[in-house]
């Protein structure tokens, strides 16, 4: 059963019981179970007992219909504000007016209308508080509901994050490739050798260390992204160009998450001295553009997705924000929300 059903089930339910709260002693007392509520109620008869119980129940249920509307369409909406009391008031009044002139017209029995009047209004306006409350308190379980079903998402983001990190980490063609370009830099230039040892050591040990933060300064996540910047033109032999325009490194951002957009790049895009490709990553207000030129590949790349897909996913649960993924003849551009 699904929720929204469940919940109008539950205003059904108190709704009934609000009625027989109401009514239970009036029972007791025309079918005379009773003497102790002999002349605390006017005279009924069966007829008129069902029709008042009847519209309690149906009084309750639009108030309480009425309110779940509200916090259903908006799932943070705060009940107990100005404008929902006035909106309860009113609704209020009009169903007990409408009530009390049916009954009147209906049984034409009310020998003191200012007591009945009286009574049915109090009746209406515990009712409706009762209702009130009711719905805020579905309202509280569901929020409730909703952030133990968010936990449970972001533990399994989490440990799916880390799965795909130790995949990268331990991905044999970027160790092959690694490897055999440090080992051709040494007996060709070992200056650069030892800079893209250090700066593949810097990568390795950033992705170890880090293994248990989601959410890291952006200052640490630039770093890695220098080492990774500079482990890729030289494997790439100057085909490869980035331009970093992010001045103000005071933010925060989710942990390795320049890593599945550089592999994204190097995998579909065809990238040499002939045909060279520019990353730019540019701070944009509270995000960061990372966008790349576009040299697609002829040969088709198995890709699933899952770097960007996962990226997006931890965005969602963490942040509450999606990554903007923009395509275009020319770039491709993908929008990370700053912290």
């Amino acid at each position: 059963m699904s929720i929204a059903k469940r919940e109008k089930l539950s205003v059904v339910y108190v709704s009934i019981f609000i009625a027989l709260l109401f009514y239970f002693p009036i029972m007791l007392s025309v079918f005379g179970k009773t003497d102790f509520y002999k002349g605390l109620f006017l005279d009924f008869i069966l007829i008129e007992l069902i029709y008042q119980f009847l519209y309690q129940i149906l009084f309750s249920c639009l108030i309480g219909f009425i309110a779940l509307r509200r916090v259903q369409k908006v799932f943070s909406y705060n009940l107990f504000n100005i404008k929902m009391i006035l909106i309860f008031i009113l609704f209020t009044i009009v169903f007990w007016f409408i009530g009390i002139k049916f009954q009147e017209l209906i049984f034409n029995n009310i020998s003191t209308q200012d007591v009945f009047y009286r009574r049915s209004l109090i009746r209406s306006i515990i009712t409706s508080a009762l209702m009130f409350l009711t719905i805020k308190i579905l309202q509280l379980n569901k929020q409730n509901n909703f952030r133990e079903l968010e936990n449970e998402k972001l533990k399994s983001s989490f440990l799916n994050s880390k799965l795909e990190n130790l995949k990268a980490q331990i991905n044999p063609h970027f160790l092959f490739n690694s490897f055999a370009n440090l080992s051709a830099l040494i007996n060709q230039n070992q200056q650069k050798a030892t800079k893209y040892l250090s700066n593949l050591s810097d990568v390795f040990r950033y992705s170890l260390i880090n293994t248990d933060i989601q959410i890291i300064d952006l200052v640490d996540e630039l770093a890695l992204l220098n080492s990774y910047i500079e482990l890729y033109k030289i494997r790439m032999q100057g085909g490869l160009s980035f331009h970093i325009d992010v001045p103000d490194a005071k933010k925060k951002i989710l942990h390795m998450s320049f890593q599945p957009l550089i592999e994204n790049v190097i995998k579909h895009n065809v990238i040499s001295q002939e045909r060279p490709l520019c990353i730019s990553l540019i701070k944009k207000g509270n995000s960061l553009i990372f966008k790349n030129d576009l040299n697609i590949k002829n040969k088709v790349v198995n890709s699933n997705g899952i770097g960007l897909t996962n990226l997006n996913e931890r965005y969602k649960i963490l942040v509450g924000k999606e990554i903007n993924i923009q395509k275009s003849e020319k770039y491709f551009s993908v929008e990370l929300p700053l912290i």
